[in-house]
């Protein structure tokens, strides 16, 4: 478990934690009841603010990391401005539960806060200093600065921008009065974790000079003193990167190689931005991880240009040692709004927290299951519905109870159930008349929860903490089609999504809770 600024470690609402129904056709829990002849359980039995960060020097032992989500480009001004001027709260209202819900969340402002006119013939993005509250409304904790419209109004505009998030309460890197201000790097402390960020311009906006305010430009020798000199501050560090050819399909060469020397020199994430398109997000091997993030695109613009609509959310998962984990969603940008379209499922390696897959960024020491101790597996088994056929078995602690219970795969004589017959084109046996089902039981045999029909039958399971990772097939076919993940909600399971199959399961304490959780090996 970990979570946010509520302090409610992990969501238990939304579709996340959508009920296994909607896996299976029928399940109920009942703690010491017995399975009728139908395999069904008896009758009687229970239905299946933010606070900011703190700047504090002082390092806190935890045993649970933190939540890092990261936007591209927010543009407030243009015709965002009107938009948010008749309904200010629509323009982050469904992404701003996404953003909530992290620890920190951190944005590249791409347009200046200021009352002064434009200069030059350029693209005209400033907003007015009003709309710095936005911003901290939709849950941004810190923007970036360092890009190349932070100046477009005179370099004043820098120290504008800075007054106006200031008194919103949003914090700024990448620019500042002067050099060594727009240089200096930002450390907080997120629950004993302490995050250091610094950001770079890489596009050509007006760097600040020894008198003059501006933004960090680019200068490798003194990029890469700060990257290492941070290293030595911060448990994790964060790199801020505006720049890269834009609209190109992919990353330019450049962007690519500075990406891969600031992680060389102790970026744990590089959080790129300014190409106003999407790129897929890549992790480092060998040595300390990182995640690179070469371009998030568009999180709030007005531009028509193809890609420039949509954008990716990143989302890290960090603790004193760095990375653990990953996960990138997508926003959608429709008449100066954004909305967030849910979490992407990884195409690899993935781990199981509250429901909601991960792509796992460092090794995770796994743990073996724990053995059936004190229980009689044949005696158990014999308390199934008659002519049951276990496929799987395993033992572990899924309701939370303290004690060791058995999860068991099988299959037994089909039934002409209620549910069952509200849905007469479906296939519910396979082809010796036999349906799928999936039962928790104590170790004295009775049955703590039982499902009435699996609507995607499983083959095999595996016994994580409070949870069950399960690989499904087809009734007439081994082969595993799917996997996934199943957490234990007092009185029935909630469902991770399903991801393509096949994989092998261990266990591991991902968020470092005490507790392991499911961990799919696919690559």
């Amino acid at each position: 478990m970990f979570g946010r600024r509520n302090r409610n470690r992990w969501p238990t609402g939304g579709i996340a934690a959508g009920l296994a129904s909607v896996v299976l056709v029928a399940a109920c829990a009942a703690a010491g009841s017995t399975p009728s002849d139908d395999g069904s359980v008896a009758a009687g039995s229970v239905a299946a603010g933010k606070v900011p960060p703190s700047d504090s020097t002082t390092i806190e032992t935890v045993a649970s990391p933190v939540r890092l989500v990261f936007l591209g480009d927010v543009m407030l001004g243009r015709h965002v401005a009107a938009v948010a001027e008749l309904d200010p709260g629509s323009i982050f209202e469904h992404l701003r539960p996404t953003l909530v819900a992290a620890d920190l969340a951190l944005a590249n402002l791409e347009s200046p806060l200021t009352s002064r006119a434009h200069i030059g013939s350029g693209i005209a993005l400033e907003a007015d200093p009003s709309a710095a509250p936005l911003l901290a409304s939709a849950g941004i904790d810190i923007v970036d600065l360092a890009n190349n419209h932070a100046t477009d109004a005179g370099p004043e505009t820098v120290l504008d921008t800075l007054d106006a998030t200031s008194a919103a309460g949003v914090r700024a890197v990448g620019a500042g009065a002067d050099d060594i201000a727009a240089a200096a790097p930002l450390i907080v402390d997120v629950d004993g974790v302490r995050v250091g960020i610094v950001a770079f311009d890489l596009a050509g906006g007006t760097a600040a000079g020894a008198e003059s305010p501006g933004v960090n430009g680019w200068d490798p020798v003194a990029a890469e003193r700060a990257v290492r000199a941070l290293r030595l501050e911060a448990d994790v560090v964060i790199v801020g990167l505006h720049g890269g050819v834009e609209y190109l399909p992919q990353p330019d060469p450049v962007l690519q190689r500075v990406a891969g020397e600031l992680a060389m020199w102790g970026a744990d994430v590089v959080w790129g931005h300014g190409a106003h398109v999407a790129y897929p997000t890549t992790t480092t091997v060998g040595g300390r991880p990182a995640v690179i993030a070469h371009g998030l695109g568009n999180a709030l613009f007005d531009q028509r240009l193809p890609g420039t609509s949509e954008g990716l959310v990143l989302e890290v998962l960090v603790d004193a040692n760095g990375v653990v984990a990953q996960r990138t969603g997508r926003v959608a940008i429709d008449a100066g709004r954004t909305s967030f379209a849910g979490w992407g499922l990884p195409a690899g390696d993935a781990v199981a927290l509250a429901n909601e897959w991960w792509s796992p960024v460092r090794v995770i020491a796994e743990q073996p299951a724990p053995p059936c101790a004190e229980m009689d597996i044949d005696a158990i088994f014999r308390r199934l519905p008659a002519g049951a056929t276990v496929l799987s078995s395993a033992c572990g602690d899924v309701t939370g109870s303290g004690g060791n219970e058995l999860v068991v795969a099988y299959r037994r004589p089909t039934s002409a159930e209620t549910l069952q017959r509200a849905f007469p084109g479906r296939q519910w046996a396979d082809s010796q008349g036999l349906s799928a089902h999936l039962a928790v039981m104590s170790s004295d045999g009775r049955m703590l929860w039982g499902a009435a029909t699996l609507l995607d039958p499983v083959g095999r399971v595996t016994v994580c903490s409070h949870s069950v990772a399960v690989e499904l097939t087809t009734l007439d076919d081994p082969a595993v089609t799917a996997v996934g993940a199943w957490r234990w909600r007092e009185f029935g399971f909630a469902t991770a999504p399903q991801l393509p199959g096949p994989a092998l399961f261990s266990c591991a304490d991902v968020d470092g809770d005490g507790t392991t959780e499911p961990y799919a090996h696919r690559t």
